[in-house]
């Protein structure tokens, strides 16, 4: 399948010699997604320069690859002209004065396979490379390299991350503390990690006797990731992280497509959503932190992490 960006002036998006740009999204999720088709077109040898501030706070563990932050002015940067195809995720992430300045603009959302495939992410940009950018031997991987002195079959930690950037995907404090109660009781050591930002929405974590990782850093978050055993959490950027970086994972949704979709795609896990018959969207967004059970959460944390060793 052929691809041409602008008005058919570019070459296509299969062309070997092709040069890429990718303008990543402000989104942490979005991002590492968009790493797929990143890692894909760098393993096929095509030259490929990434634009954005969430992979370039984890530059050094993307070694084999150009990365460079978002232009601080939040427009078009000149410099991009020298890519035949600028490469977006969704039409918001495209900076004002790009169309009009680069003709080999693309953004994968406004591509019909891309926005056709009801499956989860990783597994979109997989296809996406194989069909849209040519690449046969396509992968699942982002090109994040994990250090091999990390050994988490001697940890017992299981990261938590109850927040979200929507806090209408955050489910109930009270059962979060729950899960985390039946996570000690089974010799896990919960850990819950926010922004420092959200300290003061979340003071419940220290008041029931749990200890909180909040970091600003997103480095640092994932050095923390690293040495965990799993992830427990909402539907966020964080998770999407911790499964980029090899945890298993239990992660929370709302509705049951957004649950396929999202569903982080590089490690092994459970997307949970609630037991309810739910039907209509706004009285799913409205009750589903009441429907989606405790018992559903850590019976499926029973089955992701089983027990410590």
């Amino acid at each position: 399948m052929e691809y041409r960006a602008g008005m058919g002036s570019s070459p296509s998006l299969a062309d070997q010699d092709a040069n890429y740009g990718f303008v990543m999204s402000r989104r942490l999720g979005d991002s590492l997604v968009s790493m797929v088709v990143v890692e894909n077109l760098r393993r096929a040898g095509r030259a490929v320069t990434v634009y954005g501030d969430h992979i370039h706070a984890l530059r050094h563990r993307f070694p084999d690859l150009a990365v460079e932050p978002l232009p601080t002015n939040g427009v078009f940067d000149p410099r991009w002209r020298a890519h035949d195809h600028l490469l977006h995720f969704r039409p918001a992430d495209v900076l004002p004065g790009t169309r009009e300045s680069h003709p080999g603009t693309v953004v994968l959302d406004e591509i019909p396979l891309h926005r056709s495939l009801l499956t989860d992410m990783v597994s979109v940009h997989e296809v996406v490379s194989r069909e849209i950018f040519g690449l046969p031997d396509s992968g699942r991987e982002t090109g994040v390299v994990r250090p091999e002195e990390v050994d988490r079959a001697v940890g017992t930690r299981i990261m938590i991350h109850p927040t979200a950037g929507d806090p209408s995907r955050a489910w109930r404090a009270d059962r979060y503390l729950q899960v985390a109660g039946v996570l000690r009781e089974r010799g896990w050591d919960p850990e819950f990690t926010t922004h420092p930002d959200e300290r003061a929405s979340t003071g419940w974590i220290e008041a029931a006797g749990f200890p909180r990782f909040a970091s600003g850093d997103l480095d640092e978050l994932a050095t923390r990731l690293l040495a965990s055993r799993g992830f427990l959490g909402s539907d966020s950027g964080v998770a999407h992280l911790a499964s980029c970086l090899g945890l298993p994972f239990v992660t929370l949704y709302i509705r049951r497509k957004v649950a396929i979709r999202w569903k982080p795609g590089w490690s092994d896990g459970e997307a949970v959503r609630p037991d309810w018959p739910l039907v209509f969207k706004p009285i799913k967004e409205r009750w589903w932190s009441r429907a989606l059970t405790t018992a559903s959460v850590t019976a499926a944390a029973e089955r992701v992490f089983g027990r410590p060793d």
